[in-house]
């Protein structure tokens, strides 16, 4: 009887452990737990393994995670949705590289638009002030959209090619000529600008020649940034030699 007895309860504790590893099967661990966090676009050309609950969850030693906004400095690549990111995002159009982070402002890639006037010579623009440097209006947005209503909408002078400019995708008006202070800032970063434009294979800001600023001097006479040591200046507005460019820049 007492071996009868003693063989019962093994019995019962061997029902009782299968019953208590049934449970526990029943919850299993997640993919992510398991470290399947990833797809196999984030572990492209790596060896990966699948998840056995998941085959769409795979693991891999080193993950292609995706581009992560970042706070935009100077020198860092603007995107078509205004945004700066720590790499190229997929599905993104590159406009250009910031220049000024307290106006948020980023300059167009690319060499810009050489021969090409300032505007019509003799006309003064209503509404912009003649100014030099130190009294200019700093506002480029603001002194291109005055120069459009007054010579209008057309691609054939600085101020109007920026202003009709859709890269990226960006509406009209979006792009701007910008001020002389404006370019006297890009200047100042230039070191800096030049690293980002390289990234996107984009020619540095000269060193000689003239980009036009949206100030005007008289109504004969519009405002220059000197590419050669970063001075400013005039010169009549309907100059279209080699070496006077529209640099279009946009507000993020």
């Amino acid at each position: 009887m007492r071996k009868y007895l003693l063989l019962t309860g093994a019995a019962l504790l061997g029902l009782s452990g299968s019953a208590s590893a049934a449970l526990n099967c029943n919850t299993p661990p997640s993919c992510e737990e398991l470290g399947f966090a990833y797809s196999s676009a984030e572990c492209d050309g790596q060896s990966t393994l699948k998840c056995p609950f998941d085959q769409t969850k795979v693991f891999c030693g080193e993950p292609v995670l995706p581009a992560a906004v970042v706070t935009c400095t100077v020198g860092a690549v603007l995107y078509n949705d205004l945004k700066c990111y720590d790499k190229a995002p997929e599905g993104k159009t590159a406009l250009g590289v910031v220049f000024d982070t307290s106006k948020r402002l980023a300059i167009i890639y690319g060499a810009g638009v050489n021969n090409i006037a300032w505007g019509e010579y003799g006309t003064d623009i209503s509404g912009l002030d003649n100014c030099t440097l130190s009294n200019c209006d700093t506002d480029g947005k603001s002194n291109t959209q005055k120069i459009v209503a007054a010579l209008g909408e057309s691609s054939d002078y600085a101020a109007g090619l920026c202003y009709t400019l859709t890269h990226g995708g960006l509406p009209k008006g979006s792009w701007f000529l910008p001020s002389a202070k404006e370019l006297e800032t890009l200047y100042n970063n230039k070191t800096k600008v030049n690293a980002g434009l390289a990234s996107l294979g984009s020619p540095s800001i000269p060193t000689s020649g003239y980009y036009w600023a949206s100030n005007e001097y008289s109504r004969y006479n519009a405002l220059f940034l000197g590419l050669s040591i970063g001075y400013v200046d005039g010169s009549p507005k309907n100059y279209s030699k080699s070496g006077y460019y529209a640099r279009c820049a946009v507000a993020y």
